[in-house]
């Protein structure tokens, strides 16, 4: 697996828990460096810094990744592909997520 999607499952795993359990959810946004290492069983770097925002109806976040140089001869390295690689849905406004299908997104 690779560090993209590594990441991307356990981004997803801790949206997907922190909408079942509100505790949980409390807990991420008050502190979310705590509650990953403990999710994760692990410690994150100690110069690494963590957030956790909770969108509002009239406010949504995007998030961009890092930017990079690209390598010499001009072409984007695999984790470079990985990182921009999947789908955006302008009408769901959801990656990956196909419109007007049965049952949504």
């Amino acid at each position: 697996m690779s560090e993209v999607s590594g990441r991307a499952e356990m981004e997803q795993g801790l949206i997907q828990k922190s909408l079942e359990d509100d505790s949980f959810r409390q807990q991420l946004l008050a502190d979310p460096r705590a509650t990953i290492e403990q999710e994760l069983g692990a410690r994150l770097p100690e110069d690494m810094r963590v957030e956790a925002v909770e969108e509002t109806a009239d406010t949504i976040y995007l998030v961009l990744p890092i930017s990079s140089p690209m390598v010499e001869d001009g072409e984007l390295s695999d984790l470079e592909l990985e990182a921009v690689a999947g789908g955006w849905d302008y009408n769901t406004m959801q990656a990956g997520c196909e419109p007007f299908t049965q049952g949504g997104c």
